[in-house]
């Protein structure tokens, strides 16, 4: 079993903060997307990459706290136990906000996913990748009225959630770790 996720107001109030462009549920779907893309980036050119995300120059804390974000993440898609989380906000929150931070992790991701995979055409991914790709688009726009804070909104969102985090085993899984078990060739970004 990996590490738990740090919470995601910690993060989050770090790059408000800062006054970044972006929220923790963002940068955490643009790491994941560069992770499942096989991307793997040097330090510097990762924060580099940070930096032009967020428009904003990283102090130290919140460079490190990035930085093992992303380490925590890749180790949550190598765990046999399928650890993997998304990194959202909590459910006290209400509904249409968590589902405005579900699509600003989608919208993150699919930034990650293009950046990572850079120089490789479409079908160089099976159907089922291209397919959980759309999906994953669609569920970027996502978006709930404020007054909607029924039980089934809350199952529809939390099967949502699922079917994103499940969705982003697979790309990996397809992606970066071939058919034998072994790691595939990292894709350097430049």
């Amino acid at each position: 079993m990996t590490d738990l996720l740090p919470p995601h107001d910690d993060i989050d109030l770090a790059l408000e903060d800062l006054g970044a462009a972006r929220g923790a549920a963002e940068i955490h779907g643009l790491l994941t997307g560069l992770a499942c893309a096989g991307s793997t980036l040097p330090e510097a050119k990762l924060r580099a990459l940070l930096t032009d995300e967020l428009e904003v120059d990283l102090d130290e804390d919140t460079w490190r706290e990035l930085r093992d974000l992303d380490r925590l993440l890749r180790r949550q898609l190598l765990d046999d136990d399928l650890g993997f989380e998304l990194l959202l906000p909590d459910d006290d929150l209400p509904l249409a906000e968590r589902v405005t931070a579900m699509a600003e992790w989608c919208d993150g991701f699919l930034g990650g996913f293009g950046t990572g995979s850079a120089g490789r055409n479409e079908q160089d991914f099976s159907e089922d990748v291209r397919h959980l790709l759309t999906t994953i688009g669609e569920f970027s726009r996502a978006e709930v009225g404020e007054d909607v804070v029924d039980e089934d909104g809350e199952r529809d969102f939390m099967e949502l959630v699922e079917y994103l985090r499940i969705a982003a085993l697979s790309i990996f899984l397809e992606v970066v770790k071939p058919r034998d078990g072994g790691p595939a060739p990292a894709t350097p970004v430049h």
